[in-house]
């Protein structure tokens, strides 16, 4: 069965705008997409020329049939109850929600990114704490962009390109002079630290799995999940780049 993603309905809308969709027989739309449909009030026609009714709030479950997922707020006569939060605009949703948990991550990680960076700049580590900083910028984009549904660019890093950043963090001792890492307690405190950090973003990125992909053929926001992927990667090199004497105190 063929999956209708968001991106499809974002892009077809970007050209003309519509009121009604037609669902093609034998397809579905993903979670993303129906939900795309949904805050717009755009009528899904089950098949060319046949009626359907508006959606109203309503997110279509994996299977492109009726389980509703999302409300507007109109449906709780503009109370918000305490058990839901904003999607976006006037769509309210569990506050389980997949989206929601990504964004809750994203926060967790902010927080930790802050504590991080405090605590290189406490011991003179100013170069390793203005590197964090750019990943902290990077991360308000990518949540900014996420909220706002627009596109996120890569990480401008210190001008390196996606596939550098892939080639520094696999070919350390290419780049570094030192071999792969297996992080260890006599690396000291603050190796520890990075290293935390790295696992929180393998930890965003599932959670952007678990909101993005609703199947492995299907991903809503490839740029979110490529961007944390090279993130961790880019943590990783900071790991090496502390270890091989790249960072120093006073600098």
């Amino acid at each position: 069965m063929r999956a209708i993603t968001e991106t499809e309905l974002r892009d077809m809308y970007k050209k003309t705008e519509f009121t009604t969709f037609n669902l093609p027989a034998g397809a579905r739309l993903t979670p993303a997409a129906a939900q795309f449909l949904s805050e717009r009030r755009i009528q899904v026609l089950d098949g060319p020329g046949k009626t359907g009714a508006k959606v109203s709030g309503q997110a279509v479950a994996a299977d492109g049939r009726g389980k509703r997922e999302s409300f507007s707020a109109a449906d709780f006569k503009g109370q918000k109850p305490e058990h839901m939060t904003h999607l976006k605009g006037s769509t309210l949703v569990l506050k389980n929600h997949s989206r929601i948990k990504f964004r809750g991550k994203v926060d967790s990680f902010e927080a930790h990114l802050i504590n991080a960076i405090i605590d290189m700049e406490g011991v003179g580590h100013q170069e390793l704490a203005k590197d964090l900083k750019e990943i902290l910028n990077f991360i308000r984009q990518m949540l900014r962009a996420e909220v706002k549904e627009e596109a996120l660019e890569m990480i401008n890093f210190h001008g390196w390109s996606p596939e550098e950043i892939r080639d520094r963090s696999h070919y350390p001792e290419k780049y570094y002079g030192v071999s792969h890492l297996l992080p260890n307690p006599g690396q000291g405190i603050l190796m520890a630290k990075l290293n935390f950090l790295r696992t929180q973003v393998r930890e965003l990125e599932l959670a952007a799995i678990d909101a993005f992909c609703p199947t492995a053929e299907e991903v809503e926001r490839e740029d979110i999940i490529q961007s944390l992927n090279r993130l961790s990667s880019l943590i990783y090199i900071m790991m090496v780049q502390l270890i091989s004497g790249h960072y120093r105190v006073g600098c």
